[in-house]
C-alpha cells in the first residue's frame, strides 16, 4: 500500500480533521496569520527538509500547504503533512491513527444519513459553582488546587473562576447527534473578548490524571483569536503580558499589591506566540486595546530561551504599529506564577525596551539565533 488511502469513506474522515486541533494535539510549533486568502497557520519546522525558520504555511480550513524555503518547495495535503510529521509509520498506522483523531472531534461511522449540523446556542458553562466556595460557616473559602498554586480567593472571585465537580458541555456533533464533553474536577475558566462577551473557556484539570490537562468546550472559538482579561485591560495606558491564565493572575495579584501599578492591566496570550492578521486575532484585539488608550506593552513570557525569543519576535512586530514594547527576563525555567510577587513586579520595572539595537542584544546574550 503507497500514497493516500484511495476509499471514498477515509477522503471523509480527513475531511473531518481540523488541521489546527491536531497541531496542538501533537505539540507542533505554529503561529496563525490571517489575510486575504483566509487563516494561514505557519509552521516553524518543515517535516520534509527540516528547516526551522518558519517557511511552512497551511491553510487552516484545506489543510493544504507549501515550504518554501530554497529547494524544498514540499507540497502538503492533509494525509501528506501528517505522514511526514509522524515520520516512520506505515499508511495502515497512520490511517489508524487520523481516525482516532477525527473521533475525538466528533466523527463517527455513518450508519445512517447525514444531516446537516445546527448552528451554535449559546455558550454555557457545565454544571460548576462559583469560586470561592461560601461554606456552612458562611465564610468563604478557597479551592485547594488555587491555593497552592498561590491564588487568592480575591482573584478566584474577580477572573470568575468555577468549580466543576461533576457536570458536561452539551453540543451537536457534524452528524446533528447529541453529545456531552465530561468537564468533571476541572476548574472553569472564562474566556471573553473586548466587549466581556463569553466566547469560550478553559477547563483544567485539578487531578494530574486527565489524559487532557485543558479541555475546550466543542466547536467553539479557538483561544488563539483573543486575549485573556482583554476586557478587564480595556482603557489601559500600561499592561503587561503573560503567558496562561495562571500567569495573568499572578501578576494581576503581585501588581494589586502595589499602589503604583494597580492600574497596570494584565492580559495573556495562551501561549509563546501572537496571532496575527488583519481581524479575529490577537493583533487585531492588541490594535483595538492601543486605540482604547494602550500605549506600553510589555511581555512577561517563561523565563526559558525559547519563549525569550519568541517574545523578542512579537515585541518587533508590535511596535512597528507604535506601541512601545519591553520585556522583563523571568528567572531561567519559570513563570509568573512561580515567583514571588516582589520578583514580579521588580522585574516588570527593569523590564528591557525593545529596539533593533536590543533586540540584537537579547539575542546575543541569550543564545538566540538572528
Amino acid at each position: 500500500m503507497s500514497g493516500q488511502p484511495s476509499k471514498e469513506d477515509f477522503g471523509e474522515i480527513l475531511d473531518h480533521i481540523d488541521i489546527e486541533y491536531w497541531l496542538n494535539r501533537e505539540g507542533v510549533e505554529y503561529k496563525v496569520t490571517r489575510g486575504r486568502n483566509g487563516v494561514q497557520l505557519n509552521l516553524k519546522e518543515c517535516p520534509v527538509c527540516g528547516n526551522a525558520n518558519w517557511k511552512v504555511y497551511i491553510g487552516a480550513t484545506t489543510g493544504l500547504g507549501n515550504c518554501f524555503h530554497g529547494d524544498c518547495e514540499a507540497k502538503f495535503s492533509k494525509w501528506s503533512f501528517i505522514k511526514a510529521e509522524l515520520g516512520n509509520l506505515t499508511n495502515k498506522e497512520i490511517a489508524e491513527h487520523i481516525k482516532v483523531v477525527a473521533r475525538e472531534q466528533g466523527w463517527q461511522p455513518k450508519h445512517k444519513q447525514e444531516v446537516q449540523r445546527p448552528k451554535l446556542g449559546n455558550l454555557h458553562f457545565p454544571a460548576s459553582f462559583e469560586l470561592p466556595i461560601l461554606g456552612k460557616d458562611s465564610k468563604l473559602h478557597n479551592l485547594k488546587y488555587l491555593a497552592d498554586r498561590g491564588i487568592s480567593i480575591e482573584t478566584a472571585k474577580a477572573f470568575g473562576l468555577r468549580f466543576c465537580q461533576q457536570g458536561s458541555f452539551s453540543y451537536i456533533d457534524s452528524f446533528g447527534q447529541k453529545k456531552r464533553q465530561s468537564f468533571d474536577n476541572r476548574i472553569i475558566i472564562p474566556v471573553r473578548d473586548l466587549n466581556g462577551k463569553l466566547v469560550s473557556y478553559q477547563g483544567r484539570d485539578i487531578t494530574g490524571l486527565a489524559e487532557k490537562k485543558y479541555l475546550f468546550p466543542s466547536g467553539y472559538a479557538s483561544t488563539a483569536a483573543f486575549l485573556y482579561n482583554g476586557n478587564n485591560a480595556y482603557g489601559c495606558v500600561d499592561i503587561a503580558m503573560g503567558e496562561g491564565a495562571f500567569d495573568v493572575m499572578a501578576i494581576h495579584q503581585a501588581f494589586s499589591e502595589d499602589d503604583a501599578l494597580c492600574n497596570v492591566g494584565v492580559i495573556g496570550s495562551f501561549g509563546k506566540h501572537l496571532s496575527y492578521g488583519d481581524e479575529e486575532t490577537q493583533f487585531a484585539e492588541l490594535l483595538k486595546l492601543k486605540e482604547a488608550g494602550l500605549q506600553r506593552l510589555t511581555f512577561m513570557w517563561d523565563g526559558e530561551r525559547r519563549a525569550i525569543q519568541d517574545a523578542i519576535e512579537a515585541a518587533l512586530m508590535v511596535r512597528k504599529c507604535g506601541i512601545t514594547v519591553r520585556i522583563a527576563i523571568l528567572p531561567p525555567g519559570k513563570d509568573p506564577n512561580e515567583i514571588p510577587p516582589e520578583m514580579v513586579r521588580s522585574l516588570y520595572r527593569s523590564a528591557i525596551v525593545v529596539n533593533e539595537m536590543s533586540a540584537v542584544t537579547l539575542k546575543l546574550q541569550y543564545g538566540v539565533k538572528k
